[in-house]
C-alpha cells in the first residue's frame, strides 16, 4: 500500500489503515461506519502532514491548498 492513514474518532480511539488513495480509504471507512465523525491524518507524496476532519460522513475541513 502506498499511504498510511491514522483514523481517530471523537472518543480518541486510533486506528491505522493502509490504502492506495484517499478516495479508497474514505470509501472503505464509510462502508464500515456511514455516520463516522472524527479526523484522518496522513503524509502526502511530498511528505507534508495532512489532516481532514469528518463530521457525520462528510469532510468538513480541508487544509489550505487541498
Amino acid at each position: 500500500m502506498r499511504y498510511e492513514y491514522t483514523i481517530t474518532d471523537h472518543e480518541d480511539k486510533k486506528e491505522t489503515v493502509k490504502a492506495m488513495s484517499w478516495k479508497k480509504m474514505f470509501k472503505n471507512l464509510l462502508v464500515r461506519n456511514p455516520k463516522f465523525s472524527g479526523w484522518v491524518t496522513y503524509m502526502n507524496k511530498k511528505g507534508n502532514a495532512q489532516t481532514k476532519v469528518i463530521n457525520e460522513g462528510k469532510v468538513v475541513y480541508k487544509p489550505e491548498g487541498s
